[in-house]
């Protein structure tokens, strides 16, 4: 599985996508990062949803047209590479000191994104910062969720020694599915984020998540914030 994932770049791809990363990289800033072009004056529910595109922003399109969706729907969702959820989670935590943070957190990511999807739910949940709900989309490595996270599914399609799972650890007490999808057609390691199916149940579990939001004097300065 891992050999035909790489063989998917030729040598000349692999310097294209390496330039490109470097071009790409994230502010240190985390509202500067926001890949998808398009604004949240329209925001009617609660919530801060944090999306995170693969390697390079290449091969993760699906996350963008998740993202799309979302907004359409009054969901406050942003795109980002995945190298920035540090600087993200590092802003959360810092608003949450002055409950600026609006609940339900949702996080999302393909490959890379979806290792950093959880990376970023344990580094928040370890904060004291809680996380509604959690989704990789087929993850490269092994990840780990534990306190103050809730729902946790992983679309994935077992790598060689089946390492690209989320484990949970001490203190998890949410809900917790490793869906397999090596069987449904179509199905791949640069489709899985764009299946239509599994883009309708993501959203719609954030839809009952994020309630539509009651107007506030607060919603301002909280939006200026991100």
């Amino acid at each position: 599985m891992e050999k035909r994932r790489f063989l998917l770049l030729s040598s000349g791809a692999i310097v294209a996508v390496t330039m490109f990363a470097v071009t790409g990289c994230t502010s240190s800033d985390p509202s500067t990062n926001n890949l998808l072009d398009i604004g949240n004056a329209n925001v009617t529910r609660n919530g801060e949803i944090y999306l995170f595109r693969g390697l390079a922003n290449v091969f993760s399109a699906g996350m963008d047209v998740i993202g799309e969706k979302m907004v359409g729907q009054g969901l406050d969702a942003k795109v980002y590479n995945h190298s920035a959820w540090q600087s993200l989670a590092s802003d959360i935590v810092a608003r949450s000191k002055r409950r600026k943070v609006r609940h339900p957190v949702i996080i999302m990511g393909h490959s890379l994104g979806g290792n950093a999807t959880m990376q970023m739910s344990k580094y928040l949940g370890d904060n004291g910062v809680k996380v509604a709900y959690a989704v990789s989309f087929d993850p490269t490595i092994t990840t780990y969720v534990g306190p103050n996270i809730g729902e946790v599914i992983n679309y994935y399609l077992p790598n060689s020694d089946h390492t690209n799972v989320v484990k949970k650890i001490d203190g998890f007490k949410g809900s917790l599915r490793n869906v397999d999808v090596s069987s449904v057609s179509g199905v791949t390691h640069v489709t899985v984020e764009k299946n239509e199916r599994f883009q309708r149940n993501v959203i719609k579990t954030t839809l009952t998540l994020a309630k539509v939001k009651m107007p506030s004097s607060l919603d301002i300065d909280y939006y200026a914030d991100r």
